[in-house]
């Protein structure tokens, strides 16, 4: 359970009133095409929806309800299949109405506790869990084999764990890249390796999870256009890339891409600005510097887009790190691109 971050009222206030507006408008639209035997889903709807959704994610981890976020964050993956599927068949679209049915459900009952000062409950994962297993479904011609499993003892005692590998992660990389990069005009290619690495489910759903944020912010933030990498000597098709390990009853995660790298002069400048400098700004080593980034509401971009700029994003992928037991820690060099190395223990 994770208890409410003290907030002034107003703000908590303000944020109930926008998600309950914005679920209206997810609800609105899960009634009128539940009402036809047989319909369709156009672009325009999706766009809207994605966005309507993205709003919600945004606010929910500024306040510091990552649950909410990330529920948000998954459903936003439903929104990119649309996107991405020119003719999906009507069982999908069916599957996708249910299960913006229970994303609808879990935000609602979450609001409801926070109006009557309830804890918030992590519950979201069985949702994005659904989510998950749905477009890794669609995402393969056949259906995907059931998991492996493996006995393990923890401090609960012996448990019989669900394992599964991370093949069905790359054409969810590859469908985010095919977006984002037309919507952004970016080239690029996705290189994996290690996906044949079991880990327990539920550590992989939330490695899944960080990944494909890290992805949003590497391919709006770091990768530059065709014409800017030439103009610098690049290779014109920009590259991320995912390395993926496992030694004893540790994981290790390693993403990179080879962008123009972090700006440390401005990550320092907004943390001065926040208030968040302990010492004078020439002590602080590079990963300090950059550990700035995993903190809630953090940002150096003055606009926000549709992927990305609002605050959102590291600090998801940190708190989801954090809940694993792992850590994690960012390596950059100024128009040579960013690593971001993460552990994580197999059994939490």
């Amino acid at each position: 359970m994770e208890k409410f971050l003290e907030k002034p009222d107003f703000l908590q206030d303000i944020f109930v009133e926008e998600s309950w507006k914005n679920i209206d408008k997810i609800d609105s639209f899960i009634e009128e095409k539940a009402k036809e035997e047989d319909f369709s889903v156009s672009r325009e709807e999706v766009d809207g929806l994605f966005r309507t959704m993205h709003s919600i994610k945004g606010s929910a981890s500024m306040m510091g309800y990552p649950s909410i976020s990330e529920t948000a964050h998954s459903a936003e993956d439903l929104f990119s299949y649309l996107r991405e599927e020119e003719n999906p068949a009507q069982k999908d679209l069916k599957t996708i109405l249910q299960l913006l049915r229970m994303v609808s459900g879990f935000m609602k009952r979450e609001l409801r506790r926070m109006e009557t000062d309830e804890e918030v409950t992590d519950f979201g994962w069985a949702v994005v869990r659904r989510i998950k297993n749905f477009l890794a479904h669609v995402d393969n011609e056949n259906e995907p084999e059931g998991p492996s499993y493996q006995i393990a003892y923890t401090r609960k005692g012996k448990q019989i764990i669900p394992y599964t590998n991370f093949a069905s992660l790359i054409p969810q990389m590859e469908r985010l890249a095919s977006i984002m990069g037309r919507e952004l005009s970016k080239e690029f290619t996705v290189k994996v390796s290690g996906a044949d690495t079991e880990v327990p489910r539920d550590i992989f759903d939330k490695i899944s999870m960080a990944v494909l944020q890290m992805m949003k912010n590497s391919m709006d933030h770091g990768l530059e256009i065709t014409s800017v990498r030439e103009q610098m000597g690049k290779t014109p098709i920009g590259e991320i890339s995912l390395e993926i390990q496992k030694a004893g009853q540790r994981v290790f995660v390693i993403f990179r891409d080879d962008g123009r790298g972090l700006d440390k002069h401005g990550i320092l400048e907004t943390a001065h600005e926040k208030g968040l400098l302990k010492k004078p700004e020439e002590e602080y080593e590079d990963n300090e510097i950059f550990a700035f980034l995993l903190r809630p509401g953090f940002t150096t971009k003055s606009r926000a887009t549709m992927f990305s700029g609002r605050g959102v994003g590291l600090d998801v992928v940190n708190a989801t790190i954090s809940a694993l037991g792992g850590s994690i820690r960012i390596e950059s060099r100024e128009y040579m691109g960013t690593t971001f190395f993460m552990e994580f223990p197999v059994i939490a």
